[in-house]
């Protein structure tokens, strides 16, 4: 039997998740409650970060690996009339882009709820992970070529490190709810 892989978020604590939303609070999905609002003419508004990663829980393997993540590419900021804006993903200069469970855990998702989250590696209020490192815009990660974001060999139940995305809003990005963008996580398998 394969392994028995679901998908996780960081919020306040670990949570099995279906439904990611990016949105102005530390929730997994509070609906059109604290949507992302369009900025003021020159200015950045941020969703709160999102963490997200894969819990196996069980199966027969002998080991899972390279484990990658992938977003429907550049057909999102049209879908999503991004304008300048962007989904960022958080990058690492050097080894796995993604973070360790527990310093997600440590550094939750923040900003001025109902308004704007932080930046993930704003030098206050960002993730100490992430502050100083690089950054891309997410829709350059495609299932043909994903981000490599936890190398690290399971051989048995276990949490993966996390990949951290928000959504960036430009003076420009169209105000409104948006349609379903569905992300996906691989890995390999013996």
């Amino acid at each position: 039997m394969p392994a028995e892989v679901r998908i996780v978020g960081y919020y306040d604590e670990k949570q099995v998740v279906t439904t990611q939303r990016y949105c102005t609070t530390r929730a997994v999905d509070p609906g059109l409650a604290y949507p992302c609002n369009q900025p003021p003419s020159g200015e950045t508004y941020y969703s709160y970060w999102l963490y997200t990663g894969a819990e196996i829980t069980g199966g027969s393997f002998s080991q899972c690996t390279y484990w990658r993540w992938y977003t429907p590419g550049p057909a999102m900021k049209i879908d999503w009339q991004m304008g300048a804006g962007s989904i960022q993903v958080a990058l690492r200069n050097a080894g796995d882009h993604g973070i360790d469970p527990a310093d997600a855990l440590a550094a939750p998702s923040n900003g001025e709820e109902g308004l704007t989250g932080y930046a993930f590696d704003d030098p206050v209020n960002g993730i100490p992970f992430y502050k100083g490192q690089s950054k891309a815009d997410a829709s350059n990660y495609t299932s043909a070529s994903p981000l490599l974001f936890d190398n690290e060999v399971y051989t048995g139940p276990s949490l993966t490190k996390a990949v951290c995305h928000q959504f960036v809003l430009k003076d420009d990005t169209a105000f409104g709810e948006k349609g379903v963008q569905v992300y996906g996580i691989r890995w390999r398998e013996i």
